[in-house]
């Protein structure tokens, strides 16, 4: 049996076996990898405040994660296949009501930053997202 995330050290765990699986999909990866490079340790410091708060209701994480997506050139088959390693690294290391609800937040948030990306983009605020 899997434990629940319940913890800060869940959430780093979590956080850098996701980033990890990120870092070698040959798809997602080559993205990542350009946008990091260098800065991949600030980027797990951010998202474990960031998930601190969404998942375990800790007021850690401030400010806006979606602007910084703007100029990226993303569309839905990015989020697709970030959502993808994020529900298979969820599933294989832990499983319980805060699991359930990272797979769920993880799921809403790829939805609601893709549409405000696209709302951004329909703007002129970022580079055009693909259709």
């Amino acid at each position: 049996m899997k434990n629940d995330i319940t913890t800060l050290k869940d959430i780093q765990f979590l956080v850098d076996q996701f980033y990890a699986a990120v870092q070698q999909d040959t798809f997602l990866g080559p993205i990542f990898n350009a946008r990091l490079a260098g800065r991949w340790e600030m980027h797990h410091r951010k998202l474990y405040r960031f998930w601190h708060t969404v998942l375990l209701r800790r007021p850690d994480y401030f400010g806006d994660p979606v602007p910084m997506h703007f100029d990226m050139n993303i569309d839905q088959r990015h989020f697709d296949g970030w959502l993808k390693l994020w529900t298979e690294t969820i599933d294989t290391n832990f499983e319980g009501t805060i699991a359930e609800r990272a797979k769920f937040r993880g799921n809403t948030m790829a939805k609601a930053f893709l549409a405000q990306i696209k709302k951004a983009a329909a703007k002129g605020e970022g580079e055009k997202v693909r259709k």
